[in-house]
């Protein structure tokens, strides 16, 4: 592998890491009522998300086009969904003194934004990943299959919190999001240590030969 892939790779590994550890922190942030450094984790963890979109597209786009820039996309989507999930806990702090109702009305906006980016839409994108991974062979087989079955199984939790069938952010849920958590941690690692296995570029579309008179 090149220089500037393994760069990409390593640099996408340690993001994919500080999404995590952003977070989660974030999550204990808010509990803990320290707003602002809440706000600022889920920067940091928008960031990461960009980032790690834009490198695994740059990885795989030549061997997937499509599936990598819907997988750069939607991770962007992600990204803009927790900005904008920011907004009511900023507004918090800008208010002088919040009464319970608005405290309560802007939380619960925040948990929406929550259950669509951290949830849906990363439940599609890694149903998208782990299917390039798998057809691509760049990583190893279970890890792809890892991603697939976690992204479908997250995206299918978060519906029945979407619907009210299980509690919102309870023990079902957090089982439902184990397996996403450890196939990005999984392959957060191997892009740091090994990068991904060089694959061979799709094939283009052959061109139509001219009959010569």
């Amino acid at each position: 592998m090149s220089r500037t892939p393994r760069l990409y790779a390593r640099t996408a590994g340690i993001l994919y890491l500080v999404t995590h550890v952003t977070s989660v922190t974030a999550v204990a942030a808010y509990g803990a009522g320290t707003r602002a450094v809440g706000v600022a984790l889920e920067l940091a963890l928008a960031i990461g998300c960009l980032g790690t979109g834009i490198l695994v597209w740059l990885l795989l786009r030549h061997t997937g086009p499509a599936r990598s820039a819907a997988f750069g996309m939607l991770r962007a989507v992600e990204a803009a969904v927790i900005l904008a999930g920011t907004l009511p806990m900023v507004a918090l702090l800008l208010l002088s003194a919040p009464s319970a109702s608005a405290t309560e009305v802007l939380t619960s906006a925040h948990a929406a934004s929550f259950l669509v980016g951290q949830g849906l839409v990363i439940g599609v994108n890694t149903v998208i990943l782990g299917w390039l991974l798998f057809t691509s062979r760049a990583v190893p087989r279970a890890l792809a299959v890892l991603g697939v079955a976690g992204g479908a199984i997250v995206f299918t939790s978060d519906l029945g919190q979407l619907f009210g069938v299980i509690p919102l952010n309870g023990p079902v849920a957090a089982a439902c999001a184990a397996p996403i958590f450890a196939f990005e941690l999984w392959f957060a690692v191997l892009l740091i240590v090994k990068g991904l296995t060089p694959v061979p570029a799709a094939p283009s579309t052959p061109a139509l030969l001219t009959p010569r008179g």
